[in-house]
C-alpha cells in the first residue's frame, strides 16, 4: 500500500511504500499531479486518486502542526506577535503588536540596567533596549535572574 504524508496540507504530499519515497502529489490549478517512480498522472480530485491509485492519506501528527502560542523564534511574548524578525546587530528577536505598527518589542525576558540596578523586564520596547544596557534574551524570568547573580545592585 502507498502512503501519502502531507508536507504542506492540501497542497503537497510525499508518497512512501515500505518507508521508502517513491513519489509525490502536488496540487495544481486544474487538479492534482501524481508522480510515482518517474511516471506522471493528472487527477481532478483527491477522491479519484484514492480510488484509482489506492493511496492512503495520513494526517499530520500533532507535533508537526504549527505552534500557535505567543512566541517569536522560540521566545515568549505577552500578545499575539506580528512581523517577527531577528535583529542581528542587537541579537534580539523583535515583533510588533499589530500588522502595521511601528513600535517594536523584544520577545523574551531581559535584564535591563536602569541607573545602578538591574531589573527583569518581559517584552520591553526596543527603544528601551537601545537606551539602556541589557542582558538577554532569556526564555524565563528565573533564567534571567540566574544569569546575573547580583542583579539587585551594582556597587
Amino acid at each position: 500500500m502507498i502512503v501519502a504524508k502531507a508536507v504542506i496540507p492540501n497542497q503537497y504530499w510525499i508518497l512512501q511504500q515500505d518507508n521508502r519515497k517513491i513519489g509525490n502529489i502536488e496540487a495544481a490549478a486544474d487538479g492534482f499531479t501524481v508522480v510515482i517512480n518517474g511516471s506522471q498522472q493528472k487527477f481532478k480530485t483527491l477522491r479519484t486518486i484514492r480510488n484509482k491509485v489506492s493511496i492512503d492519506f495520513q494526517n499530520l501528527p500533532r507535533s508537526q502542526t504549527p505552534n500557535k502560542s505567543n512566541t517569536v523564534l522560540g521566545y515568549p511574548t505577552d500578545a499575539v506577535p506580528y512581523n517577527g524578525v531577528f535583529d542581528v546587530p542587537h541579537q534580539v528577536p523583535l515583533w510588533t503588536r499589530e500588522l502595521r505598527s511601528k513600535s517594536w518589542y523584544a520577545a523574551g525576558w531581559y535584564l535591563i540596567r536602569q541607573g545602578r540596578t538591574w531589573q527583569p523586564e518581559f517584552c520591553p520596547k526596543m527603544i528601551m533596549l537601545n537606551r539602556n544596557e541589557f542582558c538577554g534574551p532569556f526564555y524565563t524570568q528565573e533564567e534571567a535572574m540566574a544569569h546575573e547573580p547580583s542583579y539587585q545592585q551594582i556597587y
